[in-house]
C-alpha cells in the first residue's frame, strides 16, 4: 500500500509534463537535428485548436536572471534546450536561474550552461541541466527560410512578459497584436533585418517568444525604441541559422582545425579591411576587459570640471546632424565619422585629461559607438537628448561595443604588419582551453623589435575566439 501510494504521488507531480509533451509532440509537424538539438515545426492548424497549442508553448516561456539583469526565453527542445537574446547573458557574470512561471507548480533551475552564442545576431542558446524533459515551443519553420515563406504583413501575433513584482510569479502576462513589417534595419541594434510588431516591447521582455496564431515562435523580442509602440524581434529562421552553422568541437583534432580556421578567417578579415569580421572572432571576455578599463578611464575624465565640456561639446556636434533639412542619413554618418576622427588627435585627449594615460584608438572607440548610438535613438527612434545619452551609454555596455575597443588594441599591436600562421597548437586552461597561433611575418611584412607575434585564442561560448595579440597576452588575457 505504502509502495503504491508513493508512485501515485510521483505520476500525479510528473503527469502534467508527460501530457504536455505528448500534446506538444502531437500538436507539431516533422522535427530536425542540428547536433544534439532538435527542434519543432508547429502545424498551421494544431490539434486542440490554435488557443490549446498557444497554452502548451507558454509552459516553455522562461525568465532568465543574471547577476545584472533579467530577460526571458523559450525551450526549443525538451531536453533543455533555451534559446534567449545574447545580451541577456553577455555582460552577465554568470546566470543565477531559468524560471518557469506558468508550470504547475512554478520551477527554478540554477544549473545552466551557455552552449553558444550567434556571434552576428542577438541570439543565444542555454542548456538547462534537469532531471524530466520540459515543455517546449514549436517554431513556425524547423528550416532557414525567408520570413515571408512563414509570416506576412497584419498577421496576428502574441507577445509575453514578466509581472512587475518581485520573486517568481504565478502567470505571465501577454499581448495581442499584429506583424507591422517583415524588414526594419538598424544597424545600432544589429545586422539584418529584425520583424516589427505592434504589440508594445518592454525592458525586459528580450529573449522571450513572438508567437504566431498557431501559437508557433516566429520570432525572439531583441529591441524597442522608448516611448514607442511596438517594437522589433528577430525572424526565427536566424535561431535555425544559428543551430545550423554552430561548429562541431568534440575532440582535440576538430578544436585544433577550428581554431586554425578561425585564426586564418581573423586574419583575412584584417588584411582586406573586413574590421566586423574580425569584431565577430575577437573574444568575449577580452573585449570586456579592455572596453571596462577604457570607459571607466574616459567617464572618470569627464566627472573633472575641465573634461565635462570636451563631452558635452561632442555630444552636442552630433545634435546638430539629427534631423537636419536637406541632408540624408548617409551623410548625416558621413559628417558623424568626422567628429569622431577628431577625438583621435592629441589636442582632443589633452581636453579631457587623457593624453599620457590612454591610446588613441581606445578613445575613438568610445566616441565612435557612443556617438552612432547617440544619432541613432535621436534620428531613428524620437528620443529626447537624454534618453539618448542613456542608450548610447547601454550600447556601450554591448559586447558588440566592446569588441570594438579590443580590436583597436589588436590593430595597434599588430601595427600593419602582414602575417601569416606558422604554428598552432592547444593550451589546457584551467577555466577554459586556449589555443596560441605562432604568426610569422610574410614576404612582405616589416621586422618589429620584438620579432613574430602571436594570436592567443579561447574556448568560449561554444567557439574559439582571437583573446589577445602579442607575446605577453595570453596572461593578460586572464
Amino acid at each position: 500500500m505504502g509502495t503504491s501510494g508513493r508512485r501515485g504521488r510521483w505520476l500525479g507531480r510528473a503527469g502534467f509534463l508527460v501530457l504536455t509533451l505528448v500534446a506538444s509532440a502531437c500538436a507539431t509537424t516533422r522535427g530536425r537535428d542540428y547536433g544534439e538539438v532538435t527542434v519543432r515545426e508547429g502545424a498551421a492548424h494544431p490539434r486542440g485548436g490554435a488557443q490549446a497549442q498557444v497554452d502548451r508553448s507558454r509552459k516553455g516561456i522562461a525568465v532568465v536572471e543574471t547577476d545584472v539583469g533579467r530577460g526571458m526565453g523559450f525551450v526549443i527542445d525538451p531536453s533543455g534546450y533555451l534559446i534567449t537574446n545574447r545580451h541577456v547573458i553577455e555582460d552577465a557574470d554568470h546566470i543565477v536561474s531559468v524560471q518557469f512561471p506558468e508550470l504547475s507548480p512554478p520551477r527554478t533551475y540554477e544549473s545552466i550552461q551557455v552552449v553558444y552564442t550567434d556571434p552576428e545576431h542577438d541570439l543565444a542558446l542555454l542548456k538547462i541541466n534537469a532531471e524530466e524533459p520540459l515543455p517546449f515551443v514549436p517554431l513556425a519553420t524547423r528550416k532557414v527560410l525567408p520570413i515571408s515563406r512563414y509570416l506576412a504583413v497584419a498577421d496576428p501575433i502574441t507577445t509575453f512578459r514578466r509581472s512587475d513584482g518581485e520573486g517568481i510569479v504565478e502567470l505571465l502576462s501577454f499581448d495581442h497584436g499584429k506583424v507591422a513589417d517583415l524588414a526594419v534595419y538598424n544597424a545600432s541594434a544589429g545586422p539584418g533585418a529584425f520583424l516589427g510588431v505592434s504589440a508594445p516591447i518592454r525592458r525586459g521582455q528580450s529573449g522571450g517568444p513572438v508567437l504566431d496564431d498557431a501559437g508557433r515562435a516566429v520570432g525572439v523580442v531583441t529591441w524597442t525604441w522608448r516611448e514607442s509602440k511596438g517594437g522589433f524581434a528577430i525572424p526565427i529562421a536566424e535561431a535555425t541559422r544559428m543551430l545550423q552553422q554552430r561548429p562541431e568541437l568534440d575532440g582535440e583534432p576538430a578544436r585544433l582545425e577550428r581554431a586554425t580556421s578561425r585564426s586564418r578567417k581573423f586574419l583575412t578579415a584584417l588584411g582586406r579591411g573586413d574590421v566586423e569580421g574580425a569584431r565577430r572572432i575577437t573574444s568575449p571576455s577580452f573585449a570586456r576587459k579592455v572596453r571596462g578599463e577604457a570607459v571607466a578611464a574616459i567617464l572618470g575624465a569627464a566627472d573633472d570640471d575641465r573634461a565635462m565640456p570636451v563631452m558635452q561639446g561632442f555630444v552636442a556636434a552630433v545634435e546638430s546632424l539629427v534631423k537636419k533639412p536637406g541632408e540624408g542619413t548617409e551623410l548625416a554618418y558621413d559628417r558623424l565619422r568626422e567628429m569622431v576622427a577628431r577625438t583621435g588627435t592629441d589636442a582632443f585627449r589633452e581636453e579631457l585629461g587623457l593624453a599620457e594615460t590612454m591610446e588613441t584608438s581606445q578613445v575613438v572607440s568610445f566616441f565612435f559607438e557612443f556617438g552612432q548610438a547617440y544619432y541613432a535613438a535621436r534620428s531613428f527612434g524620437n528620443e529626447e537628448p537624454q534618453a539618448a545619452v542613456a542608450a548610447a551609454m547601454r550600447r556601450l555596455q554591448t559586447i558588440d561595443a566592446a569588441r570594438t575597443f579590443a580590436l583597436a588594441t589588436t590593430l595597434d599591436t599588430l601595427a600593419g604588419n602582414a602575417v601569416e600562421i606558422d604554428t598552432v597548437e592547444l593550451v589546457p586552461g584551467a577555466y577554459a582551453p586556449k589555443a596560441l597561433v605562432t604568426l610569422t611575418r610574410d614576404k612582405l611584412g616589416t621586422a618589429t623589435e620584438d620579432g613574430d607575434i602571436s594570436l592567443h585564442l579561447r574556448l568560449e561560448w561554444g567557439d574559439w575566439y582571437i583573446a589577445a595579440v602579442g607575446r605577453s597576452a595570453l596572461s593578460d588575457a586572464g
